[in-house]
Parts: C-alpha cells; sequence; structure tokens
C-alpha cells in the first residue's frame, strides 16, 4: 500500500520511526515533510501537502505526527476529502476506519511511544470501512451519510512548501 506521511518537528522521530516500519512491512511510502529537525516546520503545511497528496491519489491513506496529533488532525483534516483523525490507542485506530473511514491517521510524539504508534497504524491500515460483524443495516447506513458529510466539506489542497518559523530552533 501506498501511505503518505508527515510531521512537524515535535513528531520527527516518530514519522521516522513509522517510516522505518511501513517500509519493512513492504509499504510504500510517500514523505510530505518536514525533512528534519533543523527547521520548526509549520502544521499547516504538512497537513495542507499531506491532503494535497491524498486527493490526488498519490497514497491510499496517511499518518501525521506532531506533538499530540491535534494540530496534525486539524490542518489535514479541513480539506475536501480528508478525515483527519487524532488517535491514542489501536482500538481507536481500527475504529476510525471501521466507523468513519477516515484516511489520515494523526499522532502525537508526547503522547504514544513509536511502538504503539506502528501497531496503532498497523490496525489503522488494515482495518476496513463497515467491517464490523452484527451492527444493523441501519447504523451502517448512517456511517455512510456521514462519511459522506464529512468527505465533502472543505475545499481542494493546493500546493504548499513545507513553512518555518525562522529562528526558533
Amino acid at each position: 500500500m501506498r501511505v503518505a506521511v508527515g510531521s512537524v518537528v515535535k513528531g520527527f522521530e516518530l514519522k521516522s520511526a513509522i517510516i522505518d516500519h511501513l517500509r519493512a512491512h513492504g509499504h510504500e511510502v510517500v514523505d510530505a515533510g518536514c525533512y528534519g529537525t533543523d527547521v520548526f516546520a509549520k502544521f499547516p503545511s504538512v497537513g495542507q501537502r499531506i491532503a494535497r497528496i491524498l486527493q490526488r491519489g498519490e497514497a491510499e491513506l496517511a499518518v501525521n505526527c506532531c506533538g499530540s496529533g491535534t494540530g496534525a488532525a486539524l490542518a489535514a483534516g479541513k480539506f475536501q476529502g480528508v478525515c483527519a483523525v487524532s488517535c491514542e490507542s489501536v482500538r481507536t485506530a481500527r475504529l476510525a476506519r471501521v466507523v468513519n473511514d477516515a484516511n489520515c491517521l494523526c499522532l502525537g510524539e508526547s503522547i504514544v511511544q513509536p511502538e504503539l504508534a506502528c501497531r496503532m497504524v498497523d490496525a489503522f491500515l488494515a482495518a476496513r470501512f463497515q467491517d464490523a460483524e452484527g451492527v444493523p443495516q441501519a447504523v451502517l447506513d448512517f456511517w455512510d451519510e456521514a462519511r459522506r458529510e464529512l468527505m465533502d466539506r472543505g475545499g481542494p489542497a493546493g500546493p504548499r512548501e513545507v513553512e518555518s518559523l525562522p529562528g526558533v530552533l
């Protein structure tokens, strides 16, 4: 599977561990930035780059890392066709796909350790929308309706460089 992965500086170590894990398991990685820890990268620019990759079909799913996962989710999730969620457990990462058909998992380097993050990524990639035994059809229909509503909000993500905040690091 082709997976887009991005981060800001506070998230770069987690992103690096996830990239190594994905590649070791045969996935292709599209790196949306940032590319090191020497420059303070702004999370809205990385989120927009993740969204553009997803919108253009250059990756099936994405993982975006920051300090808490919140900024990463807010930045990527404001664009059409992107459902970005911040998760802190394997269960929530899986349910984000099963219930919401999320396509961007956002993780916080200050919240989850690399080993847990990699397990969360595995669960996120393996899960399928509506793969939930015993859920009534009316609920499945609602999940689909909610998915369409979420994916239709926002607009296109144009090209954007990874922006930095000079003099911070």
